[in-house]
C-alpha cells in the first residue's frame, strides 16, 4: 500500500508543478505586456517574481492557518469528548489503527450531509462532519466516513489540496487583475505605446491566457481531487474492513438535496461534491461519480485489501487504470 501512496504523491507533484508552470507563464506574459522595453527581458522576470511572491504569501497563510481558514463562514464548532463521546471515540479508534495523531474534530451546523478533512500536516489537521450527516449515520457508517477522511490525512492529500488550492486562487487573482486592467483602459494605453503587430500579438496572447488560465487551473485542481477519492475509499476499507458501511453512508449522502457551500477550497476536500446545483461529471468535477464508488464498495466480496478493491473497480468501471500493487 505504501508504494501506491508514493505513486499517487508523484502524480500529484506532476499536477502541482503543471499549475506552477501555468502561474509563472501567466506572470511572465503580464510582465512582458507592461514592459516598455520587452527586449530587455526585465518585464518577464518582474512578472514571474511578483506571481511567485503572491503565491508565497498565500502559501504562508495556508501553512500557518490553512485548516482554520477552510472553516470560516461554515458555522463550525470544535467538539470535545464530553460533548460527543461516540464521535470522539470513533476518531480515537482510527488514530490507533492508522498511527496518526488525533486531529481536531468539528461539527458544522447544517442539515446537509457531508464531511471533510483539512490541514497542512498530520499534526496540524482537522476532520469535520455536518450535523445532518452526524444524525443520519449509524456508528459503523460514521466510522467508515471518518476513516475516509482520516485516509486523506494519512495520504497527505489535505496538504497537496491546500497548496494546490492556494495556487489556483493565485492564478485566478492574477487573471482577474489583468482583465480588470483592460476594462479600466490600461490595455488600450499599452496597445498605443507598443510596437505594432508584435505588441498586438502579446496582448492577444495574454488576454487568452488570462481567460483560459483559471479554467486550466481548476481542471488540474479538480483532477487532483478526483484521483484521490478512490485511494481514500480503499484506505478507509483497509482501516475498518467494512466496505458495506462506507457504501451505505455514501448512499445516504448521494440522496441529500440540502444546499451546502463550504467554498472552493473545501469543496474538493469533502467526501462528496457539495450540493450547490445540479452537476454532471466532467473535467471540472471535484469528485468521481458517487454511484460508481458505491458500486465498487458493494462489489468487494473477495476481501478488503487493495487488490480486492482493484478487482471490484475493474468489474464496475470496465477497466482498471488504478496504480498496480506490486
Amino acid at each position: 500500500m505504501y508504494e501506491l501512496i508514493s505513486k499517487n504523491k508523484r502524480k500529484s507533484w506532476v499536477v502541482f508543478f503543471a499549475m506552477g508552470l501555468l502561474l509563472l507563464v501567466l506572470g511572465g506574459l503580464i510582465g512582458l505586456l507592461f514592459d516598455s522595453n520587452p527586449q530587455s527581458g526585465r518585464g518577464i522576470m518582474t512578472g514571474i517574481i511578483i506571481a511567485t511572491v503572491l503565491w508565497g504569501i498565500q502559501s504562508l497563510i495556508a501553512i500557518t492557518n490553512g485548516a482554520k481558514i477552510v472553516l470560516r463562514g461554515m458555522n463550525a464548532k470544535p467538539i470535545t469528548q464530553h460533548e460527543d463521546a461516540v464521535l470522539y471515540n470513533v476518531i480515537e479508534e482510527l488514530t490507533l489503527v492508522s498511527g496518526l495523531p488525533l486531529p481536531e474534530i468539528y461539527i458544522i451546523d447544517t442539515p446537509a450531509l457531508n464531511a471533510f478533512a483539512a490541514g497542512t500536516s498530520p499534526k496540524k489537521s482537522l476532520v469535520a462532519i455536518t450535523r445532518g450527516l452526524r444524525e443520519k449515520l449509524t456508528r459503523q457508517e460514521m466510522q467508515a466516513v471518518m476513516a475516509h477522511e482520516m485516509s486523506h490525512i494519512y495520504n497527505r492529500d489535505v496538504m497537496y489540496m491546500t497548496f494546490a488550492s492556494v495556487m489556483m486562487c493565485t492564478i485566478v487573482i492574477i487573471s482577474d487583475l489583468l482583465m480588470r486592467s483592460f476594462i479600466w483602459g490600461s490595455g488600450k494605453k499599452i496597445s498605443k505605446e507598443g510596437n505594432g503587430a508584435a505588441q498586438l500579438i502579446i496582448i492577444v496572447a495574454v488576454i487568452l491566457l488570462a481567460i483560459l488560465a483559471p479554467l486550466f487551473a481548476q481542471m488540474f485542481y479538480f483532477s487532483l481531487s478526483r484521483k484521490r477519492e478512490y485511494l481514500a475509499d480503499t484506505m478507509a476499507v483497509n482501516f475498518t474492513h467494512d466496505p458495506v458501511s462506507l457504501a451505505d453512508a455514501l448512499s445516504k449522502i448521494s440522496g441529500d438535496t440540502e444546499k451546502f457551500d463550504p467554498g472552493k477550497m473545501a469543496a474538493a476536500m469533502c467526501i462528496d461534491k457539495p450540493k450547490l446545483k445540479s452537476h454532471k461529471g466532467s473535467l471540472f468535477s471535484t469528485h468521481p461519480p458517487i454511484q460508481k464508488r458505491i458500486a465498487i464498495l458493494r462489489a468487494m466480496s473477495l476481501g478488503t485489501d487493495y487488490n480486492s478493491y482493484c478487482a471490484a473497480y475493474a468489474e464496475v468501471m470496465g477497466k482498471n487504470d488504478l496504480p498496480k500493487h506490486k
